[in-house]
């Protein structure tokens, strides 16, 4: 199982998806197990219903998600309480999905933005870090979240620095540059990668 991880902005899902359609595998994103645990009353929606009773619920039952992300980007605490709820879920989720591919000989590659902050690298076999410079991930959270310079900042401080990622992973994509360096580079990530290491 192939972790890929990164910072907000960095390139991650066009990393993920180019990844396993070169290796042929399944590609699962962590943010879209969080998005399907907050949908009406599955455990993750009860869980903030709970924390925070109606506040984040808007008048359909559904999770408002514009409201939920201004109070990540703005409140620590929040963002914490959120994380505690549903990381356990995530994870549990990940590697039963990895158990069941093992048993089929899959391999899969997982999107995990947070990989290292939560402490789940021993879960994978190998790890990728896709890299990009600050003010490039800045400027992309801000067009693709509709948030300000400033929030943007503040949401990028409380995830590991990504050169620090980068260090810790075992193999690193720049998204720094042009697009078409970014396919060459994962182009090359996949003919190293060999299927014994993803099943």
């Amino acid at each position: 199982m192939i972790g890929v991880t990164g910072g907000m902005g960095s390139g991650k899902s066009f990393v993920s998806g180019l990844l396993g359609r070169l290796l042929g595998v399944q590609v699962l994103d962590a943010d879209t197990l969080c998005r399907h645990l907050l949908q009406p009353n599955m455990p993750g929606w009860q869980g903030v219903k709970d924390l925070w009773g109606g506040c984040f619920i808007n008048p359909e039952g559904n999770i408002d998600r514009a409201a939920l992300r201004k109070a990540l980007f703005a409140d620590a605490e929040v963002r914490c309480s959120l994380e505690q709820l549903l990381h356990p879920m995530v994870r549990e989720e990940i590697l039963r999905i990895s158990r069941e591919r093992k048993n089929q000989r899959l391999g899969m590659v997982v999107e995990v933005p947070l990989l290292f902050e939560v402490g789940w690298q021993d879960d994978f076999d190998l790890i990728v870090a896709v890299y990009a410079r600050p003010d490039s991930c800045q400027n992309r959270i801000v067009h693709r979240d509709q948030v300000t310079l400033e929030e943007a900042r503040e949401a990028m401080k409380a995830q590991k620095p990504l050169d620090e990622k980068a260090l810790l992973a075992d193999c690193v994509i720049d998204n720094s540059g042009p697009l078409t360096w970014t396919i060459f580079q994962v182009h090359h990530a996949a003919r190293l990668l060999s299927r014994e290491a993803l099943a």
